[in-house]
Formats: C-alpha cells, structure tokens, sequence
C-alpha cells in the first residue's frame, strides 16, 4: 500500500468517516473512496471493518 493508504487505513481504525478524513486530509470525498477501495482490493477484503480487523491482526496488505 502506498503511504497514503496506510494513514487513511489509520485513520479508519481511529472510526473515521470519509467526510472527516476528508476533511482533516483536505482531499476530495472522490480521493478517498478511490483510496479506499483500494485498500479493500489490496486487502482482499470487502468492507472497512474487515479492513480494520486484518490490520489489527497483523494479517496484511499486499
């Protein structure tokens, strides 16, 4: 994942909406769905939560 990836996947762990990083990033609500999806794709994962709970195991992203 790119480093941008990593600090929205944070920031997704932290219960973060996408309003609100977009907010605190100032980037596009566009930006961070693209972002978004793909770090579900790199993760093979289908929704945050999961995301969030591979993170928090350690069982990762390519």
């Amino acid at each position: 994942m790119t480093g941008r990836e990593h600090e929205i996947l944070g920031m997704m762990a932290d219960g973060a909406s996408n309003a609100e990083i977009t907010r605190d990033l100032y980037i596009s609500r566009n930006t961070v769905r693209f972002h978004v999806s793909n770090i579900l794709r790199k993760m093979s994962v289908n929704n945050r939560t999961a995301a969030v709970a591979r993170m928090t195991t350690g069982i990762g992203a390519r």
